[in-house]
């Protein structure tokens, strides 16, 4: 490549919206990313791998976990390019340039990346996943918020948001090494997760949805006015006033009951220890931390707070655990759904956690406890993460407008 993956070109300046969309969707996109370099990692570099799976050069994970964080960049910043034109007035031109144009270089990133994969992966069912998100985009207009149903909201966040997990899964299937059963259940987890967080993404968008005329699971779920007459703001109040919110809630929890159920089940299928996971783990968290996210480490974690976190750990079990909880209750999934009403036993799951983190090593542990510590901050600065706080946002967003 003729310039460092996920780096603007050094050739053009760039207006600094475009500049901090492009750092801000890199920043979540890479999430995904770091999802499959660490189930990619766990597979090929294991000393523990199975006679089925197939050995390649470390450079593999990274360039499997680049594919799904540059198309998702690429996507975003053309759905801007849609979504956000008719705001730009004067200015109209240039930035529909900026938008489309990078979005197509981060797209040749992509290209290169998947010719010098080696010869034993298999795209075929990732480039059938990327065209799914590409027809999924042409279906924007084919729905109206007056007409469309519940199911049919629900359709459309699998098709633009769910199915950002089924990609990274497809891309974790090229490497040949997990069986069919362990990949659905891959699917399970990342596809409710997209799921949720797409769902969260729409109550904080809402205004501009009722504006776009798009079809979302937040207005198929009120039943109020939405029409011509009513303005954004107006819905939004009253959004914020119905049953809606708590009927968001209920369906999220149904999907992360799913995702917890495919999330025990997946982990139960893995012949694996606890320490080869925790090293997939901070594998692709480095990965993340170093070549994909914008925000130093240190910015979000100082080395105060990680000398913190390091002596906590190497204190008591009790203190282990405590650590632990606080940390992974901040992940943007766990998050996201700390007050649903959902039958899970997480009390149980985390219970079961809490005792295997205890005899994990101390210094890898800290490492990806800091590394998450980084990621839930980053994520929070990027994007709700809870429906409590995309609740939040779309009231004082609200609050501002009609005030």
């Amino acid at each position: 490549m003729t310039r460092p993956l996920f780096a603007l070109p050094a050739d053009h300046e760039f207006s600094p919206a475009v500049r901090a969309k492009h750092e801000a969707y890199t920043n979540q996109g890479g999430l995904l990313g770091a999802f499959a370099y660490a189930l990619v990692a766990l597979e090929t570099d294991s000393a523990e791998q199975p006679a089925q799976g197939t050995r390649f050069d470390d450079d593999l994970d990274a360039a499997i976990a680049s594919v799904p964080t540059a198309l998702f960049v690429t996507s975003s910043l053309h759905d801007d390019a849609i979504d956000e034109a008719d705001a730009w007035d004067d200015d109209r031109k240039r930035r529909l340039n900026e938008h489309i144009t990078l979005g197509d270089l981060v797209f040749i990133d992509v290209v290169e990346v998947a010719g010098s994969l080696p010869e034993g992966v298999d795209l075929e069912s990732v480039l059938g996943t990327v065209r799914r998100i590409g027809t999924g985009q042409l279906r924007e207009e084919a729905l109206a918020p007056t007409t469309a149903t519940l199911e049919d909201a629900i359709a459309r966040v699998d098709e633009r948001g769910a199915v950002w997990g089924d990609l990274a899964v497809s891309l974790i299937d090229a490497i040949d090494g997990y069986s069919a059963a362990q990949l659905e259940r891959l699917r399970t987890i990342t596809t409710n997760g997209m799921f949720v967080l797409t769902v969260v993404d729409d109550v904080e968008d809402l205004p501009e949805d009722v504006d776009n005329g798009v079809v979302n699971v937040p207005l198929a779920l009120y039943d109020g006015e939405t029409t011509e007459t009513e303005s954004a703001a107006a819905v939004a109040e009253s959004f914020l006033e119905s049953d809606a919110p708590r009927r968001i809630d209920a369906l999220l929890a149904d999907r992360w009951a799913d995702l917890e159920a495919g999330a025990r089940e997946f982990a139960a299928s893995l012949d694996r220890s606890d320490e080869a996971i925790l090293e997939a783990v901070r594998r692709g968290l480095s990965w993340y931390c170093e070549s994909v996210c914008s925000v130093p480490l240190e910015r979000t974690v100082p080395p105060a707070r990680q000398r913190e976190i390091r002596a906590q750990l190497a204190s008591d079990e009790l203190e282990t655990r405590r650590v632990v909880e606080a940390v992974t209750d901040e992940l943007p999934i766990t998050s996201s759904l700390d007050d649903a009403e959902t039958d899970c036993d997480a009390d149980g799951d985390r219970a079961a956690l809490e005792n295997r983190v205890d005899e994990l090593p101390v210094e890898p542990l800290a490492e990806v406890l800091i590394m998450l510590v980084h990621v839930a901050t980053v994520a929070d600065g990027v994007m709700s993460t809870s429906l409590a706080d995309a609740l939040d946002a779309l009231e004082r967003r609200t609050t501002a407008t009609t005030s």
